[in-house]
């Protein structure tokens, strides 16, 4: 019985006589759909039509003969699989093979048979059929591998850009945290580097000391990273591994301390002075690592740390440095997790510690890529110990590796000084004042760029005046505009020879390798240490001198300084969010921003940042005109000054009462309020000997600080309205103009700009103190005439020495 495909099917017959093709239909109209031609032409036509599954075709007809006609339907790509049975009454065993040759697949003899016909041509349907069924299983299938292969593909792609993708993340995320550490670190040295109380000495080498933790805390997530990428480098470089235990010493008492824990430390004789080649760095992370996991895991009783000597050939030392405790102790199981990443032991541990569970991980990756082994024993209630051994070799060289910190007080080392110019190439405005502190402090004068394009155009102006190139450039990386690989060889290309040095939060080995290739000189990473910077520029100048800076001592005038300030700080700005909103309302942006600008120039004085960074967001959306969204901001800032001001007013009762207990039965207070303190101030002024100063500047506070500042050493004549500036210039002729530049009525650059007007006060040097600190801002200032630029919150010894410096110049 045939099936449905076959009944379905259509047949083309072909042949000039139309009693063959009458006979031929007779016999198979009834099971399939047949189509007659009695000539090519006709047969073309319906072939046009409609392609047929089966053609059965007559070998001589007068227009063409069936060879010729099998030809054209071979070479036609839509019609070169119908299978073709020739009809013919022509017996010919070589017209026969021809015919199957040239594609044929039967040769049936007329007279025709019934029996035959039916079965050959119903057999070839079935295997057309059956073919084209199997090419649609090879075309499905191979579609289907098709898919698999692309899938597969995009998998693989899928699999390098996630590569990628982490690689730049993790260099992005070193970079936008090492950013904003480079300015904690940086302002805590700087802090450190002014005189300042004894607790608020302890509390800024805490933060200081805490950066730098949380900074190898850093280094530790890239370095699980790096490891898993197999990118991880070990140096090879000499070191005494006593030094390193008595770093790790240095670092991990206070955390045991505060445990009330006995430490001990032990080293053998043999290595106490002995050199050897290696990673002290990564040697250092190890150890720290094994007993900062101790420490937390340990309530009481001892940890202990020890380098012994196991071995020793002459050429080779074989060390083994073990940590032990007498902690909570660990299962063979838990021993087992402890070296998976991101494991903790168990809930009940993780509920009392913290930690992100990569510390044993790193230390044996570590350990492991130094061809050394670290093992553990450990029993549940009784403590656990630790031990690394790696095979050093042993040499001669001078350690290179003497403290993993540096000295705890900046003032305990040789500070160069400097004559030169460096230009700064840095979008980040906190990492100028940072890097320009720095600089200014050993006496080089700095230029600062925003990005590299800037920098570029700094460059190429000073070629073209003629002046002399910058002694050094510290470039940024990533900058906008023109990032600093790009501004490096296009300031190289122009043959200045100003050696340039990274200054970036970028430090990977194949970073640092692309800087060199690129022409950077050197690198400093950020953040980085007061030293950091003094070796790099060491590299490059020759310091005029050195000195020995001692550790300051607190002075008692400016903790009245301080007090005074905190004291005058709440009746500055209480209410002060209040008029900035009633001027956002009235549509005054400038007086809004004025009142903003003045609450961030006020937290600065007294040292509270979060509030001064408050307010310069909300400054500098007022100055955008991106009012839209300043609401939340503006709550945020109130709330922040609030917080500042119910602080200040406990603080200030403190301090009263302190005073009233300790001075009972004295005369008191040496605390008075901005008015009086600026009255006070004028009082001492003794202008006949003193070179005079004439300080303009609507804020109180301001005005406090630099008349204590002054008062000593010159005549201090003051004024709150700028348009008063040129009239007592005029009359009092100082020596020096102090000048703020946001002011209401009449701003800095308008002042300025009078005073070179006048004949009488044209020539007084005029130093503005503002809280204006972007490159345009001082650009401006300078252009109109300014002598100096000193932005706030300033110190003490940077106004003296900028005054000092222009009044030496004046003589």
């Amino acid at each position: 019985m045939q099936n449905d495909i076959t009944l379905n099917s259509d047949i083309l017959v072909i042949d000039d006589s139309a009693v063959v093709l009458a006979v031929v239909k007779g016999i198979l109209d009834s099971r399939y759909s047949v189509r007659i031609a009695q000539s090519a032409k006709e047969a073309y036509k319906k072939l046009e039509i409609k392609i047929p599954d089966l053609i059965l075709l007559d070998l001589e007809m007068p227009e063409i003969n069936g060879f010729d006609f099998l030809e054209t339907i071979i070479a036609n790509p839509e019609w070169k699989n119908i299978p073709v049975i020739f009809l013919t009454g022509i017996d010919d065993r070589k017209k026969e093979e021809k015919a199957l040759e040239l594609g044929a697949v039967e040769y049936i003899l007329k007279p025709i048979s019934e029996g035959i016909l039916l079965k050959r041509v119903h057999f070839h349907l079935e295997l057309r059929h059956f073919q084209e069924h199997m090419e649609e299983l090879v075309k499905s299938r191979t579609q289907e591998l098709l898919e698999t292969q692309k899938e597969l593909e995009i998998s693989a792609e899928t699999a390098k850009e996630a590569l990628r993708v982490k690689s730049t993340f993790l260099a992005n995320m070193s970079h936008e945290i090492r950013t904003p550490m480079n300015s904690i670190m940086g302002f805590s040295e700087i802090a450190l580097d002014t005189e300042v109380a004894p607790e608020t000495r302890g509390y800024l080498q805490k933060i200081k000391e805490s950066t730098i933790l949380l900074l190898r805390v850093i280094n530790d997530i890239l370095d699980i990273s790096k490891i898993e990428a197999g990118k991880m480098e070990i140096e090879c470089i000499s070191f005494c591994p006593s030094n390193v235990l008595s770093n790790c010493q240095t670092m991990i008492s206070q955390q045991i301390n505060e445990r009330g824990l006995k430490f001990v430390i032990s080293v053998d004789d043999e290595l106490k002075d002995m050199q050897l080649l290696g990673d002290p760095v990564r040697l250092y992370q190890a150890v720290l690592n094994l007993l900062s996991n101790s420490a937390k895991f340990t309530k009481m009783g001892t940890i202990s740390l020890a380098a012994k000597l196991v071995k020793s050939d002459g050429s080779n030392a074989l060390v083994r440095f073990e940590v032990a405790d007498s902690g909570i102790g660990m299962t063979e199981e838990q021993l087992k997790r402890a070296f998976e990443p991101f494991v903790q032991i168990d809930s009940e541990t993780t509920r009392t510690t913290t930690g992100t569970g990569l510390g044993l991980p790193i230390t044996k990756s570590i350990v492991e890529l130094m061809g050394g082994k670290l093992t553990a024993k450990s029993k549940v209630g009784i403590g656990s110990t630790f031990c690394i051994e790696i095979n050093f070799p042993i040499t001669d060289t001078e350690s290179l590796f003497d403290d993993v910190f540096g000295d705890s007080i900046p003032g305990s080392i040789e500070k160069p000084h400097f004559e030169g110019e460096i230009l700064i190439c840095e979008d980040n405005r906190l990492n100028q004042q940072v890097i320009l502190e720095h600089l200014s402090r050993v006496g080089l004068e700095c230029e600062i760029a925003e990005n590299g394009l800037d920098g570029l155009k700094i460059v190429m102006e000073r070629m073209k005046a003629k002046k002399k190139p910058f002694d050094l450039i510290l470039m940024d990386m990533q900058m906008p505009v023109m990032d600093g690989l790009e501004a490096t060889a296009r300031i190289n290309a122009l043959g200045v020879g100003t050696p340039i040095v990274a200054l970036t939060a970028n430090v990977m080995t194949t970073d640092l390798e692309k800087y060199r290739r690129n022409g950077l000189m050197d690198c400093i990473g950020k953040p980085f240490q007061t030293w950091d910077l003094w070796r790099c520029l060491l590299s490059f100048l020759m310091p005029v001198s050195k000195t020995r800076v001692n550790q300051k001592t607190i002075n008692k005038s400016d903790t009245d300084l301080w007090m005074r300030l905190q004291s005058s700080f709440p009746n500055e700005n209480r209410g002060k969010i209040k008029k900035v909103r009633s001027a956002l309302e009235a549509g005054d942006l400038k007086q809004a921003r004025l009142l903003v600008h003045t609450l961030k120039s006020n937290a600065g004085l007294i040292r509270e940042h979060r509030l001064q960074e408050l307010a310069a967001t909300v400054e500098q959306m007022i100055e955008d005109e991106k009012l839209n969204d300043i609401t939340p901001h503006l709550n945020h800032l109130e709330s922040e000054l609030k917080m500042v001001l119910d602080k200040l007013k406990e603080l200030n009762n403190k301090t009263e009462k302190t005073a009233a207990d300790d001075n009972a039965g004295m005369e008191k207070p040496a605390v008075k309020s901005g008015d009086e303190a600026v009255e006070d101030d004028k009082k001492d002024d003794k202008k006949d000997d003193k070179k005079g100063i004439l300080i303009v500047d609507d804020e109180k506070s301001n005005i406090i600080a630099l008349t204590h500042f002054l008062r000593d050493d010159y005549s201090v004549f003051v004024t709150r309205d700028s348009r008063d500036a040129l009239e007592m210039a005029e009359n009092h002729k100082p020596d020096i103009i102090l000048l703020d530049i946001i002011m209401p009525e009449m701003d800095g650059y308008e002042v300025i700009a009078t005073l070179k007007g006048s004949k009488k006060a044209k020539n007084i040097p005029v130093v503005f103190i503002s809280g204006l600190t972007s490159p345009d801002a001082i650009k401006k200032g300078f252009s109109l005439g300014a002598a100096d630029y000193i932005t706030k919150p300033f110190e003490a010894s940077d106004v003296k020495e900028k005054v000092g410096k222009l009044l030496l110049k004046k003589q």
